[in-house]
Order: structure tokens, then C-alpha cells, then sequence
């Protein structure tokens, strides 16, 4: 596993402002849609999944009163994948986003994900990963306990960072265009069991085994 230095790990990190009852102060969600300047973006989530446009829908204990990004939701394990090849960063527990990551790309643009069930061993601060990687597996973590498992997704443009947290733009697009990931590369070295104490999520090789739509497997 390549690491990327400190300094270029943490030059961005936007920040979630969890919101306290009648505390938010609203903000108007950005429209546009900037090409993100790569090639070869991957779908986030492996497998059958769905989502709808619920970027921009009201929500309250977040900054600016809106939804970030766009729920996918998948069935519970469900591995999730880097979207290009880039850098992870700020791997940890969040009140909001339960156990989340960040990714950013060769281009500078950041993806959030969030509510996981579980991390792969990829999911490490200052690691370099491919697109296609898996970094975790869906779940329901942080204020999304006990709601249909998902994964919550952002895209915050390279051109938008310094809104901090609300640089974030509509994913709907950008997802119906990207490439549906077919074959996943395993480490055999690495142990890809959801590890976390307490957690529900099934073994990852029975997941990525039982899917129906795994066409070949490759380790």
C-alpha cells in the first residue's frame, strides 16, 4: 500500500458542522455541474443498488439546512469502491456520518462517503488507491442507525473547496454516467472480514460470493 505524504493529506479537510436544535443557518445548495477534469470514474457501490436526486433536500442537523449528496442504498455489506484513483483521508467515526472516509482525486475534487458498516484494509489515512478499490461495506452507521442500509455519497469540486462543507455538488448526474464496476481485484494478503466489534454486516466473501451479478472473480 503506497501512503501519500502528511501535507498533501490534510491540505483540505471540509467540515461537517453537526447542527444543534435551531442553530442551522441555511445556505443555498450550488446548481452547477463542473466536469471534474478525469476519465474512468467508477460507480460507488459494487452490485445491485439504487438511488434518487435528494441532493438539496431539507435536512437538520447539518450545515446549511441540506442534504449533501445522494443516498445509494444496497443491501448490508455491500462493498464499496473508490470512484477514481486518489487519495483517502480522514478515515474515522463521525456523530453525522457514522464510520466514514474521504477521497481525493488526482484532480483535487473530494468525494465523501458515509454511513459504513465496515472498513477494508485500503481504508487508511495517506493511502493510494485505484478506482474500483474497495475502501468498505454499506451500511447503516451514525444518524442513519435503523434506516434502510445505504451509502451517503458527495462530490465537493476542486473549483468549490473553499465553501468548505458547502462545496458540494448534485452527484445524480455524475452517477448515471459512471462506469458499473464488474470484476473486483482482492488482496489475498489482506483479511477482507468487516472487523468492527458489534457489527451485523455478513462476511465480506460471502457478499461479493452470493452476488448475483459477479461475473468473475478475481484474486
Amino acid at each position: 500500500m503506497r501512503l501519500a505524504s502528511s501535507l498533501a493529506v490534510l491540505a483540505v479537510i471540509p467540515t461537517i458542522v453537526v447542527a444543534s436544535p435551531g442553530s442551522v443557518l441555511p445556505s443555498v445548495p450550488p446548481t452547477m455541474k463542473p466536469a471534474l477534469g478525469e476519465k474512468g470514474y467508477a460507480f460507488p457501490v459494487y452490485g445491485p443498488s439504487s438511488f434518487g436526486d435528494t441532493f438539496g433536500a431539507a435536512r437538520s442537523d447539518v450545515s446549511g439546512g441540506w442534504h449533501h449528496g445522494d443516498d445509494i442504498f444496497a443491501p448490508l455489506g455491500a462493498p464499496v469502491l473508490a470512484v477514481a484513483h486518489g487519495t483517502v483521508f480522514s478515515v474515522g467515526w463521525e456523530k453525522v456520518g457514522g464510520r466514514r472516509l474521504w477521497l481525493r482525486d488526482d484532480r483535487g475534487n473530494l468525494f465523501y462517503y458515509a454511513h459504513l458498516s465496515a472498513y477494508s484494509p485500503l481504508a487508511v489515512n495517506g493511502a493510494i488507491v485505484n478506482a474500483g478499490d474497495v475502501l468498505g461495506f454499506v451500511g447503516d452507521s451514525g444518524d442513519a442507525e435503523g434506516t434502510p442500509y445505504h451509502l451517503h455519497f458527495e462530490i465537493h469540486p476542486i473549483g468549490l473547496v473553499d465553501r468548505g462543507y458547502d462545496g458540494a455538488v448534485d452527484p445524480t448526474s455524475y452517477l448515471r454516467s459512471w462506469r458499473h464496476v464488474q470484476t473486483l481485484q482482492l488482496d489475498t494478503g489482506a483479511d477482507w472480514t468487516p472487523s468492527v466489534l458489534g457489527s451485523t454486516a455478513p462476511r465480506a466473501g460471502a457478499v461479493l460470493l452470493g452476488s448475483s451479478v459477479l461475473p468473475a472473480l478475481t484474486r
